[in-house]
């Protein structure tokens, strides 16, 4: 379960911006508590199964999502990825001398295995500036380790608790551990058990789709080559109004008829020798014919854009709800109708999972407190500096039964587009 997530100095995010999952007393509505869940951590408040994020285009939504994806790319990649001296990627803030030359920091805060962690890392281009990791077993804070770089000496400096107790392992580990690789990884890549939970987490927890038009229909195509996956997948479609009757799945396999008729001679054998195993489905939606109650065939093609769209998107959502992953969406509403959107969020929030949903989203009608507390609700905007703001829709206190939408596109919130008018002029 994601706690808290905290990014300094990447992309257009300059000041540190903080997202919490964690439950306020933004309400007490009864009707509301399926929203929020309890960690089964005795000293942890309750969490949020969902947050909806709301802003103008380019306020840097999608910038918050990319931070948490660039970190995870750096626990899961960094240690067998990086080679010696290979810069790192990273892109700070740029609209400002200071900010181009200063670190770009990444927090955490998470439940793994029933432990709570706290995990972070500082980094340039150059190097991994700082990291260091804090978890909870007891409710009570163990320091595992710190790494810091001394600019002085240029070496970095390794602190151990003892709670952390792989021994003289945790300083031979250092030792494998470059400038751009982050010691969790390495740590994990040389066998270290204790730190496996922190590094699962991000490897098989965490899921991210940044378009909900580029999914591509092939992993619920094969879903519904098994009995009892079809079965979910057409649960699920139509608990949304499809009404599709059934699916037929046939796999195609590749050939050299599949190439243009001026394909090259030469490289033909190279193609299908590359192309061997590989498989993509032929998906037909079957629909019960009005007079003759006969199952008419209707290719995938065929179907709206929201259809496909929510074909594609039935694996990544039966997956979070199965193994309680923490999916990021952005702009979810892309293709899906606003109450297809509110169905999938009131599903999250009735079932007994303890997945997390956020999302990005320009569709303002799900600005009720019918639908969500106000602490599940963040905006972004950009300041004068064209700085990255993040806030909680829980800060402005808003009354019970308040108008929110009425009130987020009158400005009352903020995290709108500021339009000017513009003069036509004919002849």
């Amino acid at each position: 379960m994601l706690i808290e997530f905290k990014v300094t100095n990447f992309r257009s995010i300059k000041e540190t911006q903080t997202l919490s999952m964690v439950a306020g007393n933004a309400t007490k509505d009864k009707e509301l508590e399926s929203n929020i869940f309890d960690s089964g951590i005795a000293s942890l408040p309750k969490l949020v199964r969902s947050a909806v994020i709301y802003g103008p285009n380019a306020s840097g939504k999608s910038n918050l999502i990319a931070a948490l994806a660039f970190m995870e790319g750096m626990v899961c990649e960094s240690a067998r990825e990086a080679q010696v001296g290979e810069p790192i990627e990273i892109n700070p803030f740029r609209l400002d001398a200071a900010s181009r030359n200063e670190d770009t920091e990444f927090e955490i805060h998470f439940l793994s295995e029933n432990v709570r962690y706290q995990y972070g890392f500082s980094l340039n281009a150059e190097r991994i500036k700082s990291e260091w990791l804090t978890a909870y077993p007891n409710g009570k804070a163990q320091n595992w380790f710190e790494r810091q770089y001394d600019a002085s000496t240029e070496r970095y400096e390794y602190q151990f608790s003892p709670s952390f107790s792989e021994g003289k392992a945790r300083q031979e580990r250092a030792k494998y551990t470059i400038a751009n690789n982050l010691y969790l990884s390495v740590a994990v890549q040389k066998n270290s058990q204790q730190l496996l939970p922190v590094f699962t987490w991000f490897q098989k927890k965490l899921n991210y789709i940044l378009s909900m038009n580029h999914l591509g229909d092939g992993r619920t195509s094969r879903m519904c080559q098994d009995t009892e996956g079809k079965k979910e997948v057409l649960a699920f479609m139509n608990s949304a109004g499809i009404g599709v009757k059934d699916f037929r799945v046939d796999k195609v396999s590749f050939t050299l008829n599949d190439l243009p008729a001026d394909f090259p001679d030469e490289f033909k054998q190279k193609v299908l020798k590359d192309m061997e195993g590989h498989v993509s489905f032929d998906t037909k939606f079957l629909y019960q014919s009005n007079d003759t109650k006969e199952l008419i065939p209707f290719d995938l093609s065929d179907e709206s854009d929201g259809t496909k769209a929510l074909f594609s998107f039935v694996v990544p959502w039966l997956q979070m709800l199965k193994n309680d992953e923490i999916v990021f969406v952005d702009e979810i509403d892309t293709s899906l109708h606003p109450l297809l959107v509110q169905h999938l969020v009131k599903m999250l929030h009735s079932s007994k999972s303890k997945a997390q949903l956020v999302f990005t989203t320009h569709d303002t009608t799900l600005l009720s407190q019918r639908i969500l507390r106000t602490d599940q609700v963040w905006f972004v905007e950009k300041d004068k500096a064209q700085s990255t703001q993040l806030y909680s829709l829980a800060d402005y206190s808003p009354r019970k039964n308040e108008a929110l939408e009425k009130g987020y596109l009158s400005g009352r919130y903020g995290a709108i587009p500021s339009l000017s008018e513009l003069d036509f002029y004919g002849e």
